[in-house]
């Protein structure tokens, strides 16, 4: 990949000093013939930190700032964490910031279609956090688009890779010809904390010898690997527990105890349902409605608000929680034989809103993947006929996917949707970790995981 161009060299060029990153950075602002650079490094590194110190010095010079990222979660994220120090940025998704709006195909599918055509050149900073994230076409269209703007990644180069590139082994950004400034210390934990430990040697380790025992990752490390018996007062930082459903139960009702926020993570999709409706059951019972009063819900893809006329009056972004206020039954006017409730909710501003939602999400999910199979079926055949028939059926299909909100119980999330979060405890279901697809790729799936608790790490199922 030759974007971005190559950084010119020559006598009093700049170049990065990994023993003083910080001051490396601020130097990058006196020498404009370097277009675009990287700021990289794991977990815990202090990349927002430099980041925020970063975009401190570029506005104290007069400089015009984009602060972005691929998603709207991640945005979020780095919105409060740059509070202070970035409050004369712009922040915008890089999708928003480039003019790109997701384009419905006949297939059930999206693409990026261009929208507005933004000017870049009002910038003269571009931080593109959680770069990790993103793909070979937002990329190029960035390259086209920046104009004068130069350019700052940041992100991790161990995390898993978009899912447009899924088939490379590292994230697209880091395989760009840019300078990089490299951080490799981890700040979050002590170079002696477990989970530090734990994460150095995931990274050491060579996946040409096959997928690591969590023995042959902690080797001659003699922490606690945890006790059933062990009160969670302790604070124990690293936890091997059992597999089972009981397992995960106890050590979730432990963790609700010290008031903790845990998040369950685990590979496939068909695992975190199945965690999330466990418990859901444990804290709720056998609840008439699909979620409960005070219950955090998670909305999985951006949603429009709308009102009682149907005007579209604001949108939720994908990823966001959000509290359930108040649920109650009620059908959809285009779809009364489809069992559904009104969801009332509020936003962490305080903002209130409510969505429709299936009393069955997966029984509604499972009718629209059909129509879309029957669309892509008929599109195979040749004529007017069948394109019109398919054309008919998909306008069908993107009615009834959008009736209703995608609301998701928040307890579990897949490992590659947890990219770009920090949660209190964390449990990883390592079974379930081992269906990715190479060891190179359960290797990243699994640095992912471990790198998200702040205090405690439970590793469900892990081999010894």
């Amino acid at each position: 990949m030759t974007l971005f161009g190559r950084s010119p060299r020559g006598k009093g060029h700049w170049h990065p000093d990994p023993s003083d990153p910080e001051r490396t950075l601020r130097d990058l602002l006196d020498h404009p013939e370097i277009p675009a650079v990287i700021l990289s490094g794991p977990a815990g590194s202090g990349k927002t930190t430099l980041t925020a110190k970063f975009l401190v010095e570029v506005m104290v010079r007069g400089g015009q700032v984009a602060v972005t990222a691929p998603t709207h979660k991640a945005l979020r994220v780095l919105r409060e964490s740059l509070r202070s120090s970035g409050s004369g940025a712009t922040f915008a998704t890089l999708h928003s910031l480039l003019g790109l709006r997701l384009s419905e195909k006949e297939d059930g599918t999206y693409d990026l279609a261009p929208g507005a055509s933004p000017d870049l050149s009002l910038f003269d900073w571009i931080v593109v956090d959680e770069c990790s994230l993103v793909g070979p076409e937002l990329l190029e269209t960035l390259e086209r688009q920046k104009k004068r703007s130069r350019i700052l990644f940041v992100g991790d180069p161990h995390q898993l890779p978009p899912v447009s590139a899924a088939l490379l082994d590292t994230p697209p950004v880091f395989a760009l010809p840019l300078p990089r400034i490299a951080l490799t210390r981890i700040h979050r934990q002590d170079k002696d904390h477990p989970l530090h430990t734990l994460t150095r040697r995931i990274l050491e380790w060579d996946p040409a010898r096959g997928r690591p025992t969590l023995r042959d990752l902690l080797g001659e490390w003699e922490g606690s690997l945890g006790d059933l018996d062990l009160l969670p007062s302790s604070r124990e930082a690293l936890f091997r527990i059992g597999g089972k459903d009981q397992d995960i139960l106890l050590w979730s009702r432990r963790i609700e105890t010290q008031g903790d926020n845990l998040r369950i993570l685990a590979y496939t999709n068909r695992q975190v349902e199945r965690y999330n409706r466990l418990l859901f059951k444990s804290h709720y019972g056998d609840c008439p409605t699909p979620f409960a009063p005070n219950e955090r819900v998670l909305v999985n893809e951006t949603t429009g608000i709308r009102s009682m006329a149907g005007e579209l009056t604001g949108v939720v972004a994908a990823g966001e929680e959000v509290t359930v206020l108040e649920i109650f039954p009620e059908r959809h006017p285009d779809y009364p034989e489809i069992p559904a409730f009104r969801v009332y909710l509020e936003d962490d501003s305080g903002e209130e809103f409510s969505f429709l939602v299936p009393e069955d999400s997966s029984s509604h999910q499972a009718e629209v993947d059909r129509i879309f199979r029957e669309v892509r079926r008929i599109r195979e055949e040749k004529g007017l006929l069948a394109k019109q028939e398919s054309a008919q059926m998909s306008r069908a299909a993107w009615k009834l996917k959008r009736a209703f909100a995608p609301l998701r119980h928040s307890y579990a999330t897949t490992v590659f949707k947890a990219q770009g979060s920090t949660f209190d405890s964390v449990i990883v279901d390592w079974r379930d970790m081992t269906y990715f697809r190479d060891d190179r790729t359960f290797l990243r799936g699994l640095y992912v995981a471990c790198t998200r608790p702040r205090h405690q790490l439970l590793l469900a199922g892990a081999i010894l």
